[in-house]
């Protein structure tokens, strides 16, 4: 007889189900993806162990006043970002979110992220409002309005702005500084009757106070995240689990006939 210890645990299985189940009946569903969802594709966060530049607070580094205090220092460690992301390759989970937003029946999902780099878009998401900006922009540090996509070499960094003349910074949204006018907005527009959480800690302000309204609101919220975070006791339902192990599994059940077939019977 098979040791009950080597058997595996049934209950991961029906995790992805349950949250299926809540998720199904929505008509507009937001995908809100944290650091998580890109740390799973190797690219490093800013605080958890293995973060970038350990030696330095990111504080230090991203933020106006840091810029101003050391250009060179914050450009480098932009670089080496830019570099360690062109370097990556989008995984399962973030294929998987791009097969969710083709494939919904019924309904439409809107894909926001507080990531900077460009795997959503590599994996097949059009579009996806950047919270926190683009890793890859480059942008007028005095605020005239220049602003270049600049993937290629970073032949932009540490050059004058060729519209004013002043310095040109990373297009990141920094400690201090309001998020891209309009992206709540839409966000806000949009009237998600349901949330999906990837790999997000939901503690940075103003983004956190979109799923926590709409579980406040008793709309569906569910939580995929490796660990438990502060917003898994608001969570509909918390999946534990790497994005690109859960999502899969989850977006499957998600798109299946029997889900839509569901869904019919619901409304």
């Amino acid at each position: 007889m098979p040791d009950p210890a080597s058997q595996p645990d049934p209950a991961p299985a029906a995790r992805p189900a349950a949250a299926a189940r809540l998720l199904a009946p929505c008509r507009r569903l937001l995908v809100l993806a944290g650091a998580g969802l890109s740390a799973d594709a190797g690219v490093p966060t800013f605080r958890g162990a293995g973060g970038l530049w350990q030696t330095h607070n990111v504080e230090e580094l991203a933020s106006p006043a840091a810029f101003a205090r050391n250009p060179e220092l914050v450009w480098e460690w932009y670089r080496e970002r830019r570099l360690t992301v062109a370097m990556s390759e989008p995984h399962a989970g973030q294929r998987a979110v791009a097969l969710l937003k083709e494939h919904f029946p019924g309904g439409e999902v809107l894909v926001a992220t507080t990531n900077e780099d460009d795997l959503l878009e590599r994996a097949g998401v059009v579009p996806v409002i950047h919270l926190h900006g683009s890793l890859f922009d480059t942008i007028c540090a005095d605020g005239c309005g220049w602003a270049r996509r600049d993937s290629e070499d970073n032949s932009l960094s540490m050059r004058p702005c060729p519209q004013c003349g002043a310095l040109t910074r990373p297009g990141s949204v920094w400690f201090g500084e309001a998020l891209p006018p309009g992206l709540l907005d839409a966000i806000r527009a949009f009237d998600a009757d349901g949330c999906l959480m990837v790999g997000s800690s939901c503690i940075v302000q103003p983004v956190s106070a979109i799923p926590s309204d709409m579980a406040v609101a008793r709309l569906p919220v569910v939580e995929v995240n490796l660990e438990e975070t502060p917003f898994t006791g608001l969570a509909t339902c918390s999946l534990r689990g790497t994005a690109k192990d859960v999502m899969p599994p989850l977006v499957d059940l998600l798109t299946s006939s029997t889900v839509r077939d569901q869904k019919r019977r619901i409304t």
